[in-house]
């Protein structure tokens, strides 16, 4: 059950499938004990690439980095811990900061490369 916990953390993370059904399933985990999994900037640029692309809809981004940020389950190195949380907290929040764009995704790339 556990890895089974995990698989569905992780491919909400890397944005698998739809995004409702995924957020479900990691809520539901998230609720148990169990092991965490780790958000990188490889995960996120991954994300943002597709989003970029057109694979996903960047406009359902802001949802997707708010689930990320609301999992306890989820943990980010100490390296990356402030310019992924920053991220999450920017893309969730969109009502406090710019509305979400290929642009936008475009420099969160750029920002976290140099980060």
């Amino acid at each position: 059950m556990e890895s089974d916990d995990c698989q569905v953390l992780a491919s909400l993370i890397r944005w698998e499938s739809s995004l409702g059904g995924l957020i479900d399933a990691a809520n539901r985990c998230d609720r148990h004990e169990g092991p965490s999994v780790r958000l990188d900037r490889d995960a996120v640029r991954e994300v943002l690439q597709r989003c970029i692309s057109g694979e996903l809809d960047v406009l359902k981004l802001p949802r997707w980095a708010g689930a990320i940020h609301m999992l306890d389950r989820v943990e980010i190195d100490e390296v990356d811990v402030d310019v992924l949380t920053q991220f999450l907290f920017e893309m969730s929040s969109t009502e406090l900061f710019e509305p979400i764009t290929v642009d936008v995704c475009q420099r969160w790339i750029s920002r976290m490369g140099h980060a």
